[in-house]
């Protein structure tokens, strides 16, 4: 898709918003899955865990942090 010179920015702010709705979608069930890894017995998968959970966090953070104020 190519931008056209009387395209606004407003109209790549639509795909935008689809693709970080998507993303936090992919990030939540994954988000999910981590969390519950952290009450595994394993102190190692637990520690991994705890990890993902905080990096998918600090995502899902910057996605919305990315929204175009209104």
């Amino acid at each position: 898709m190519t931008q056209t010179r009387d395209s606004s920015p407003d109209d790549a702010e639509k795909p935008l918003s689809t693709l970080r709705h998507d993303l936090r979608n992919d990030l939540a069930t994954a988000l999910l899955a981590a969390d519950l890894l952290t009450n595994n017995a394993d102190e190692t998968v637990k520690r991994h865990a705890t990890s993902i959970v905080t990096a998918l966090e600090k995502a899902t953070e910057r996605l919305k942090r990315s929204k175009k104020p209104a």
